[in-house]
């Protein structure tokens, strides 16, 4: 790759603009909870409600207009046998998803959150990473600015997943521009995947590094060579979520490492984003210790499709609900 930088500029400025949460609120929530018993009582729930407070920039907290916004993307690093799904089966996924007749449909409107599919040019796959970049700055620099299209119709709590098959090596490619340590170690699978398939993973890794080594010190030049769309379209979401004053919430292993790309331009660009959950994937749990995040349930889900930020805003809305609920008499 041999483009400008240029382009990421207007997304390096967002992750670095300082945006001040509110304080006051959070402190409101932190002191009814005192009222109602010892604010430890509440557990990960009480910590919930007032991260509510503090990016919503109000008291008490309520989750009214929550969106779930799936990304969908294809790789063209597929071919080279690293997934267990297709990019066909991603097609299917993103037609029922449509068509409310998913069982993530019905999750979201069992918690009542709108689902937002947005399609990244799924019969356009990226280029394979171990042969050129997977995008260019260019294109790569305008699907984050796509990603923003997941806050249309201002929610207020936005919760983010992804689909698509090859997603997890991409990711695991970034991860290793990002972290460091061997592609073994962030390829490692959750339960169930061949082990010729995770060597296949750790081999497409090791030559994306290699032929792109010189690139990637920028974790955005990182993301254009190694990642995907919907990566690259997460990171604008939460950029844009931080921005709008919208608490965000992730999914599995690959919205984990579109955060991770936020952290390390700025490490306190990430304070609005909560882990759903931790998957079974090794990976993914090493990723969250990397920027600091714990997960709110641990429910051993295996996907990062958005089955748990789905979740998780159920929850969120039980956190929300002892300070909303009137008094009796």
């Amino acid at each position: 790759m041999t483009e400008t930088l240029q382009p990421f500029e207007d997304a390096r400025e967002l992750a670095l603009r300082e945006v001040v949460p509110d304080m006051v609120s959070s402190e409101a929530v932190r002191a009814r909870l005192g009222q109602m018993g010892r604010e430890t009582d509440f557990g990960k729930l009480g910590e919930a409600a007032q991260w509510l407070a503090r990016w919503q920039g109000r008291t008490p907290p309520r989750i009214e207009k929550p969106t779930l916004a799936i990304f969908a993307g294809s790789h063209g690093l597929v071919s080279s046998g690293v997934s267990l799904a297709t990019t066909e089966q991603t097609h299917h996924h993103v037609e029922a998803l449509k068509a409310g007749t998913a069982p993530l449909s019905a999750i979201a409107a069992q918690v009542g959150a709108e689902i937002r599919v947005m399609e990244l040019a799924l019969d356009v796959p990226t280029k394979n990473i171990a042969e050129a970049p997977a995008m260019s700055v260019k294109d790569c620099a305008a699907t984050i600015a796509y990603g923003f299209e997941a806050l249309a119709g201002e929610p207020d709590l936005l919760a983010v997943g992804v689909s698509g098959a090859g997603i997890g090596t991409a990711a695991a490619a970034v991860a290793c521009a990002l972290f460091g340590g061997s592609a073994e170690y962030w390829v490692r699978p959750g339960p169930g995947t061949p082990d010729e398939m995770t060597t296949m993973r750790a081999e497409i890794v090791n030559k994306a590094l290699a032929l792109h080594r010189a690139e990637i010190s920028d974790p955005l030049a990182a993301l254009a060579c190694l990642g995907g769309r919907e990566l690259a379209a997460c990171v604008g979401a939460i950029l844009a979520a931080r921005l709008q004053g919208v608490p965000l919430v992730l999914d599995g292993f690959a919205t984990t490492i579109a955060a991770s790309v936020v952290h390390a331009i700025n490490p306190d660009a990430l304070s609005h984003v909560m882990a759903a959950h931790e998957t079974r994937r090794p990976a993914h749990q090493a990723a969250l210790e990397r920027i600091g995040l714990r997960p709110l349930i641990d429910m051993e889900f295996q996907t990062g499709g958005g089955l748990g930020s789905a979740t998780a805003i159920g929850l969120l809305r039980t956190a929300c609900a002892p300070f909303i609920a009137k008094p009796q008499g």
